[in-house]
């Protein structure tokens, strides 16, 4: 019965491990695109803000947060987390 678990449950833990590891390197590139952007935005709310556009600069500082490693790169790092985590405890309780 374990063999049999193994044999099925081996390429569900490959693909995990795949897609784990090109979601990893996604990650990494999309948090420096988004950084430097996040970064670019912030620049120009920041002149909206002393323009006198307040509207424009909080919604600017907010996309800019959003874009920054700490809004949405981080969200998807916590989900890539849960993710990896089930491949582990799923590999741990199939191969012990």
């Amino acid at each position: 019965m374990k063999i049999l678990l193994k044999t099925i449950f081996a390429p569900v833990i490959f693909i995990l491990w795949i897609f784990i590891k090109i979601a990893s390197v996604f990650t990494y590139v999309s948090g420096l695109v988004f950084g430097a952007i996040s970064g670019i935005i912030a620049v120009i709310s920041l002149v909206y803000l002393m323009t006198g556009s307040v509207s424009n600069a909080i919604a600017g500082f907010i996309l800019a947060y959003l874009l920054s490693p700490y809004g949405i790169p981080l969200f998807v790092i916590m989900i890539l987390g849960i993710v990896q985590s089930f491949k582990y405890k799923l590999q741990d309780g199939i191969y012990g």
